[in-house]
């Protein structure tokens, strides 16, 4: 008990004020059943003008047939929208209408979900809550907006829910949740002319993405699956303020634009060079539109940028003709919001001839339990445990208590090093060295300090990836020769790999046990 308290009061130590604050209030409005009352009156909206710069992935079926993070359900007679027999973030999904914007969808089917959901409203449960809204209006918007479709029972629903939302802003969170509930405020505010939405989603925007947009253009939650959708609503309120254009807009586009063109250059430089992106923290495929299609999006919109230094993230790409190396230096991010961070410091990732080699593991559930926990932990990632505990304190879900921080970073044109305090408890310390050529990669973990310790690293494999073994170390592919120095044992463990949602593969992951010295040299034959 006391060491869970320990650890919670870790966990607030780097919370601000106001998240306190709004974590108190949001909690008593649930306790004691708190509703506000909106009024039904609203502006007439005007005719925007919109048309879709890409779409969403594909969601919706037809005939009630939906599948939302690779799981497929079918309504067989009216559709559930408080549907809670799968999960939370299904029913989320459900909720966000992304299915409205996606390729094949027609005006007619469309029209029809949002009037079944016009029906239920007044019982919908999680879909009122402000994420699932904040994609709602943008979605709804833009689809109304697209068909020139004019209807008051959909205008009242999108008055409504922006109303609820501009009252339950998530300050409580903070992060990607607040912006998203900025953009939506935006989208309101052109829809229905409204100067107030204006004047409060120019503030939250304005403020959120130059705080939370890094020198080097990455998102500050370090996730690069958020920062492609980010990016995406971005875009999206950059093209709806071109497409509508108003004088008092044109300082928060060009705001936009610049933050645009920023966030563009650091996912083309984190990307690998087949649009793929590295699974770091909470990222997975099929959940946004891929990374060339985003940045084809932006150059659509006039978006120039330069190539982005990587910094501030923490995150380095080694680009070499064989190969691409991905390596993550950084700190925990961002310090108040770690929601979707891993105990992964020194975590990196290699693709060979643009095919993965070593990967992150991945995610496949943000639902609380042991694969969530797993799926966080430092075992889960391509770096050094010591004594089997994690480098920084994920738990909860959506938590972290204590965390390493970065010390005594070094670069080079060929090198990289640092060390972590991760494990200080122990009064121990890990550095670790990348140094690169053009057909070598020498990876050099130390454990800094005189007390005992059971240090062990983990390289995971890509499930199409074959190793045998040979000599005093493996052959990958027939054609990489991986050699461990110094490792007290080496064994060939399972894991399971998630590249997206509810999806995992078997494959194969090497665990090294080392006591305070290893290398690990990677040769490109």
């Amino acid at each position: 008990m006391w060491n869970k308290f320990i650890v919670l009061l870790n966990t607030i130590y780097y919370l601000k004020f106001v998240q306190i604050l709004y974590q108190v209030l949001h909690r008593l409005r649930h306790i004691i059943g708190y509703k506000r009352k909106y009024s039904n009156a609203y502006k007439k909206t005007i005719q925007l003008k919109w048309n879709d710069g890409i779409s969403n992935i594909k969601s919706f079926n037809g005939n009630n047939k939906f599948i939302f993070i690779n799981i497929e359900y079918y309504f067989e007679e009216d559709i559930e929208w408080n549907c809670s027999h799968i999960n939370k973030l299904w029913n989320y999904n459900l909720n966000y209408f992304d299915y409205l914007n996606q390729r094949d969808i027609t005006k007619e089917q469309g029209l029809s979900l949002m009037l079944d959901f016009s029906v239920n409203y007044n019982e919908i449960n999680y879909g009122k809550d402000s994420y699932p809204t904040s994609l709602r209006i943008i979605n709804w918007v833009k689809f109304i907006a697209k068909h020139r479709i004019i209807d008051e029972i959909l205008y009242k629903i999108i008055r409504e829910d922006a109303q609820r939302l501009s009252k339950n802003l998530e300050y409580h969170l903070l992060g990607n949740h607040l912006l998203e509930n900025g953009y939506a405020l935006w989208f309101a505010a052109h829809f229905f002319d409204d100067a107030y939405y204006f004047k409060l989603s120019k503030r939250i925007i304005t403020k959120q993405l130059d705080e939370q947009v890094l020198k080097d253009g990455g998102h500050f939650e370090l996730s690069p699956m958020y920062h492609q959708l980010m990016l995406y609503r971005v875009l999206d309120c950059t093209r709806l303020a071109q497409l509508n254009p108003c004088d008092s807009n044109f300082q928060t586009l060009c705001n936009l634009k610049d933050k645009a063109a920023e966030m563009s250059a650091w996912l083309e430089g984190v990307s690998y060079n087949s649009g793929a992106i590295p699974l770091v923290n909470d990222s997975a495929d099929g959940v946004n539109p891929d990374t060339n299609t985003i940045l084809g999006y932006s150059k659509s919109l006039g978006i120039e940028w330069n190539q982005s230094q990587l910094l501030d993230s923490g995150y380095r790409m080694v680009r070499r003709e064989q190969y691409e190396l991905f390596i993550d230096v950084g700190e925990i991010g961002a310090s108040y919001q770690p929601g979707h961070a891993h105990a992964d410091t020194f975590n990196f990732e290699l693709y060979i001839n643009n095919r993965p080699c070593f990967v992150d593991t991945g995610i496949s559930t943000y639902d609380l339990g042991d694969l969530r926990s797993n799926e966080r932990s430092t075992r889960s990632h391509n770096t050094v445990t010591i004594n089997d505990r994690n480098s920084s304190e994920v738990w909860g879900g959506f938590r972290v208590g204590k965390r390493a921080r970065i010390i005594n970073l070094v670069e080079f044109p060929q090198s990289i090093e640092a060390m972590h305090d991760g494990y200080k408890n122990y009064r121990l310390n890990h550095q670790r060295k990348w140094e690169w050529s053009e057909n070598e990669i020498v990876v050099t973990d130390r454990i800094i300090g005189n007390n005992s310790r059971k240090a062990k690293a983990y390289f995971h494999l890509h499930p199409e990836i074959s190793i045998q073994k040979h000599n005093d170390g493996f052959i990958i592919n027939d054609n990489i020769e991986l050699i461990m120095r110094n490792a007290s044992l080496i064994k060939i463990t399972d894991y399971e790999y998630a590249r997206e949602f509810n999806i995992r593969y078997a494959a194969k992951c090497i665990e090294v046990g080392f006591d305070n010295h290893l290398i690990t040299k990677i040769t490109i034959g």
